[in-house]
C-alpha cells in the first residue's frame, strides 16, 4: 500500500504541470483533458476524463463556475525534467485534506537535504521551455501555417519520437518548413 504523502508529490507535480499549460488560475472541465490527452500527451481522452473526474473527487480538483481550480499550492512546486504521471496513483488518489499543502513535500534542486536518506538525483529544469510560445509564434508568422496546425505537427512528432521534448519537436517543424534556423537557436539561448 502507498502513503498518502508518497502519492501527494507526484499529484501536486501533475497540477503543476497542467497549471503551467495555461494562463489563469481556472481551467474548464474539457480543457484540462485536452491539455492531458493533446498538449501534454499524457493520457487517451476516456483515461483523462477518469483522472480529472478521481482528482475532483478526491477534492484535488476544485469545480467553480469559473472551471476548475488546484486546491494545492503549486506555485513553488518543482517539475523533474521529463516527468511523467503514473497511472498506479492517479486511479485512486489520497482525499486532500483541508488545509494539507503537499508541494512543501516535494524536494528542489537547491533544497538542502538535512535527513538520513539516500539523496535522490533530480533533473534539471528545461530553460528552454520557457520559450515553446515564441517558437511556437514564429513558426506560425514565418511559415504562414496556422498556429494549431504547427503545434499539432509537433505533437505528431512526440508521438513518433518518443521522449522528445515539445520546443525539440517545433524546431523539427520549423527545419521542415526550411526556416532558418539560426534565430530559434538564439531564442532558446536567451534567458
Amino acid at each position: 500500500m502507498v502513503l498518502e504523502d508518497d502519492i501527494a508529490p507526484d499529484i501536486s507535480i501533475l497540477l503543476a504541470q497542467t497549471w503551467r499549460s495555461i494562463q489563469g488560475e481556472f481551467i474548464e472541465m474539457d480543457a484540462i483533458c485536452r491539455i492531458w490527452s493533446f498538449d501534454l500527451s499524457w493520457f487517451d481522452m476516456e483515461t483523462s476524463l477518469r483522472v480529472r473526474d478521481n482528482l475532483i473527487e478526491a477534492a484535488w480538483l476544485d469545480v467553480t463556475p469559473n472551471g476548475l481550480r488546484s486546491n494545492v499550492d503549486i506555485r513553488n512546486v518543482e517539475v523533474p525534467f521529463g516527468w511523467m504521471p503514473t497511472m498506479r496513483q492517479l486511479n485512486d488518489p489520497p482525499i486532500l485534506q483541508k488545509g494539507k499543502q503537499y508541494s512543501e513535500n516535494i524536494s528542489t534542486e537547491n533544497e538542502v537535504q538535512t535527513d538520513a536518506a539516500p539523496i535522490e538525483e533530480v533533473a534539471a529544469i528545461d530553460p528552454a521551455a520557457s520559450h515553446i510560445v515564441d517558437i511556437l509564434d514564429k513558426i506560425a508568422a514565418d511559415s504562414g501555417v496556422e498556429r494549431k496546425e504547427v503545434m499539432r505537427r509537433a505533437q505528431r512528432k512526440r508521438r513518433s519520437l518518443g521522449p522528445v521534448t515539445l520546443w525539440m519537436a517545433l524546431l523539427l517543424v520549423a527545419r521542415e518548413q526550411k526556416l532558418p534556423m539560426h534565430e530559434f537557436v538564439q531564442t532558446l539561448s536567451t534567458s
